[in-house]
C-alpha cells in the first residue's frame, strides 16, 4: 500500500474517524411566550421566567404593542419573552 493511501488505496484521504459532533452555542434563542394568568404582573412574570423580577422592563419593552399600561396586564394575554441573556 502506498504511504498516507487508505484501504480502498485512496491517496491522501482524510481520517475524521476522531470527530466528534456538538451544538453551537451562537444558535440565536427561540422566541418564547407565556399566557397571563389570574394574579400575574410583570415582574412576577420576569420573576419566574426571567429570575429576576426586576427585568420586567424587558417584558414590558418586548410586548409594546400589547400592553399600553404596565401596571395593566390581562388573564389570557400572550406575551412574548424577551431573548435571555
Amino acid at each position: 500500500m502506498t504511504p498516507g493511501a487508505d484501504d480502498a488505496g485512496n491517496k491522501g484521504a482524510a481520517d475524521f474517524s476522531d470527530v466528534q459532533g456538538g451544538s453551537s452555542s451562537t444558535a440565536p434563542d427561540r422566541e418564547r411566550t407565556i399566557t397571563v394568568q389570574p394574579g400575574d404582573s410583570l415582574s412576577k412574570i420576569a420573576k419566574r421566567e426571567l429570575g429576576d423580577a426586576n427585568k420586567w422592563h424587558a417584558i414590558y419593552e418586548a410586548n409594546r404593542d400589547k400592553i399600553k399600561n404596565p401596571h395593566l396586564i390581562h388573564p389570557g394575554q400572550v406575551l412574548t419573552l424577551p431573548p435571555s441573556t
